[in-house]
């Protein structure tokens, strides 16, 4: 049943899942499928936990910069490969547990840095979003497939927000866009997932010593 849940996702895309919908992938019944599952939250948790155990698990480094770039990897790579996971792990409620391993070597790595348990915690959550958001932008996901009739995307790329913006405005308008038109796609190409973990790493790093209160309460 797991299988088949995890198959109609990959396929389909997590909203395609219903118990209606699996049902008829095993050629049974809705009310069959309920005997077995209490709901489709339970079904998404189980099929969570299928993805979690077949993740890899190698060693990591012991310094703890380098433990924590590979854990956050680890993470970024798992999201990437299953981003239908994403936005169900977001709502905060469903998990695979044996993927939270990560979260814990990346909170123990931050401690080691010298972050309190709540900065990194909060750090924790800042890479997180950002790794959320970075595969939410840059994967393809099923779910958004336009069908059948939707043509294939061009292998050009369209022009980059900043030469859109710039395009017929005087420099002064955007001073410093318009000294990045040309090349924003060059740049974009160059920037990596570790440039911006290690972007968040040097911010938060440079509040050790800093209370247990977020930044914004502390002034």
């Amino acid at each position: 049943m797991v299988e088949a849940a995890y198959a109609i996702i990959l396929k389909e895309g997590a909203e395609q899942l219903t118990m209606r919908r699996l049902a008829i992938a095993l050629d049974s019944t809705a009310m069959a499928v309920y005997h077995h599952v209490r709901d489709k939250d339970e079904l998404l948790t189980l099929v969570l936990e299928h993805v979690a155990r077949n993740l890899p698990r190698p060693a990591l480094p012991h310094e703890p910069r380098e433990r924590l770039m590979a854990a956050c990897t680890l993470m970024h790579q798992a999201f990437t490969d299953n981003p239908w996971v994403v936005p169900i792990v977001a709502r905060g409620d469903l998990v695979g547990v044996s993927a939270i391993w990560m979260t814990e070597e990346i909170v123990a790595a931050l401690v080691s840095l010298g972050l309190s348990d709540e900065r990194a915690f909060w750090t924790h959550q800042t890479i997180w979003y950002f790794t959320a958001g970075q595969v939410m932008s840059t994967v393809p996901r099923p779910d958004l497939n336009l069908g059948a009739g939707a043509h294939e995307p061009s292998r050009e790329q369209p022009p980059h927000s900043i030469e859109v913006a710039t395009a017929d405005r005087d420099a002064a308008t955007f001073p410093h866009l318009s000294k990045l038109a040309g090349r924003s796609r060059q740049l974009e190409a160059a920037y990596t997932y570790r440039m911006g973990v290690e972007h968040v790493l040097d911010g938060a790093l440079a509040q050790r010593g800093y209370g247990t209160q977020p930044a914004s309460r502390e002034r």
